[in-house]
């Protein structure tokens, strides 16, 4: 699942009006949010925000590493999303 990273550019609003985010969040594209969401939950990370739907397909989540750093997760149907093994 997370053999590979490609980056581009998205943007994604708050999540609740009013909220703000503290810093840069970077988000693994994925094609299963809830299922990526349990995967690394299962290999350590922590609770952070649960899969949350904002709108047009798009899914968002993110955890905590060992470090406190911010995991975000994005399922996001106008990703191109092609396997890297």
């Amino acid at each position: 699942m997370f053999k590979g990273l490609r980056t581009a550019a998205y943007h994604v609003d708050d999540l609740e009006e009013g909220k703000r985010w503290s810093g840069m969040v970077a988000y693994w594209g994925v094609g299963d949010a809830q299922a990526a969401y349990e995967h690394v939950l299962e290999l350590g990370a922590r609770e952070h925000e649960p899969v949350q739907d904002v709108g047009g397909g798009v899914k968002v989540a993110t955890v905590l590493d060992p470090f406190a750093n911010i995991l975000g997760i994005i399922e996001n149907p106008q990703f191109d999303l092609q396997k890297v093994e």
